[in-house]
């Protein structure tokens, strides 16, 4: 049965049935869950199905893991990516509402759904998702430590540098300034200045953020 589903995916879990989870671990089937938007529909979903199936069903994340399921991360925007992550640690809507607790991931975990299961995922685990001697040099200098600042305050992170496949291709302008860093080809900007030159998606799931 793996063979003959090798590299296939389901995305977004929006709905999983728990009755499901060992059928998708014998078959090796990779589900790609798009957390952010599971939670945030959480209580429309609990209106129109009572609170146990808005507590189970959507993007059930942990329960999958454990049930021996390939489990990643997706996200509709880099500019929701540590949004997405920290609705998968806390599970927390826009109200602060935590739905499905028991399906909470790790800091770690959820890192490793975004990057290096990921890469596997979309088929270039031996190109990208790690930092590796011969794979693609994407790195982030990131402003704020990912694993020890509040699982709420996750969403607030930014990135001061960026490198993509060996070239700084943007440095924040503060970052810029401190280490008296223009690298030739670079954009040197704010994520903020960014963001808001960004038009936002029409139907969008937005989370707020920073």
């Amino acid at each position: 049965m793996q063979n003959a589903t090798k590299n296939w995916a389901f995305d977004h879990c929006d709905m999983v049935n728990p009755s499901d989870f060992k059928r998708l671990a014998s078959t090796g089937i990779t589900v790609s869950c798009y957390v952010r938007a599971s939670v945030y529909r959480s209580a429309l979903m609990a209106k129109a199905y009572g609170d146990k199936v808005a507590n189970t069903l959507p993007s059930p994340l942990k329960s999958m893991l454990d049930a021996g399921v390939k489990v990643v991360l997706e996200s509709d925007s880099n500019t929701y990516i540590w949004e997405d992550i920290e609705a998968a640690v806390t599970r927390r809507d826009k109200d602060g509402k935590v739905w499905g607790p028991q399906e909470r991931v790790d800091r770690p975990t959820a890192l490793k759904m975004l990057t290096s299961w990921a890469g596997v995922y979309v088929l270039r685990g031996d190109q990208i998702g790690t930092i590796e001697k011969g794979k693609i040099a994407d790195l982030l200098v990131l402003d704020k430590d990912y694993l020890t600042i509040p699982e709420t305050s996750i969403h607030t992170i930014q990135p001061q540098l960026t490198i993509f496949d060996g070239k700084i291709r943007y440095v924040h302008s503060d970052f810029a300034k401190e280490y008296n860093l223009r690298p030739s080809g670079a954009l040197i900007s704010t994520y903020a200045d960014l963001a808001a030159q960004r038009k936002p998606r029409e139907g969008g799931v937005g989370f707020g953020g920073g």
